[in-house]
C-alpha cells in the first residue's frame, strides 16, 4: 500500500540520518512524513464514502419500515468498538476523514469558536488521541492505531476492519430484523 511505502521511505530516511529527534529531521524526512499523512487522509476519505453509502441504504430501509434512525446510530449497529474510547471503528474512520477534510477550518486550539458540528468531530478525534499539537500524520496514525489495535501502521487492514466486516454483520442483522429473504 502507498501509505506503508511512504512510511518505510520516511523510516529509511531517519535511519540514514541516525534517527534524530523530530526537531532535527531534515526537509526530505518532513516531506516523506507529510506524504504519509496525506495518503492516510485520502484512505480515510475513501472509507468514509463506503460508510456514507452504507448509512444511506440502512437509513432508507428503516424509513421504509416506519422506523427513522440517525446516522450515528447506524454507524454503531453491528460495529466493532475500540476498547479504549468506546467508539465504533466506523465512527473513528468517519471522524478521521472529517478531520482530514476540514482541519484547516478549525481554530488552532480546536476550542475557540468551533461550531457544534466541529465540536462533535473534535471530541471524537480527541478520544482516540488526536490533538492540535500533533501534525497530520501523527493524528491520523492515532485513528489507525485505535482501529487496528497495534502501534505500527498497518493501514492495509482498515478497509476490512472498518467496512467489510461491518457490512457483513450489518447485512445479516438486517435480514433477520426486517425478515428479508436471501436470493436463491
Amino acid at each position: 500500500m502507498l501509505t506503508e511505502r511512504a512510511l518505510d521511505a520516511w523510516s529509511e530516511r531517519l535511519r540514514d540520518l541516525g534517527h534524530p529527534g523530530r526537531k532535527y529531521w531534515d526537509h526530505p524526512a518532513e516531506l516523506l512524513y507529510d506524504e504519509a499523512g496525506v495518503l492516510l487522509g485520502a484512505m480515510f476519505v475513501l472509507l468514509q464514502a463506503a460508510i456514507t453509502e452504507t448509512v444511506s441504504m440502512v437509513k432508507r430501509m428503516y424509513q421504509l419500515n416506519g422506523q427513522p434512525i440517525r446516522k450515528e446510530a447506524v454507524m454503531s449497529l453491528e460495529a466493532e468498538l475500540d476498547q479504549t474510547s468506546g467508539l465504533s471503528y466506523v465512527a473513528i474512520a468517519n471522524g478521521a476523514a472529517n478531520f482530514y477534510k476540514h482541519r484547516f477550518e478549525w481554530p488552532e486550539d480546536w476550542v475557540t469558536g468551533v461550531s457544534p458540528q466541529q465540536a462533535e468531530t473534535i471530541k471524537l478525534v480527541c478520544a482516540v488521541g488526536m490533538s492540535p499539537e500533533q501534525d497530520l500524520a501523527d493524528n491520523l496514525l492515532c485513528a489507525v492505531h485505535a482501529i487496528t489495535r497495534t502501534t505500527d501502521c498497518n493501514s492495509k487492514n482498515l478497509p476490512d476492519l472498518v467496512v467489510e466486516k461491518w457490512r457483513t454483520r450489518l447485512a445479516l442483522s438486517l435480514r433477520v430484523q426486517f425478515a428479508l429473504t436471501q436470493y436463491p
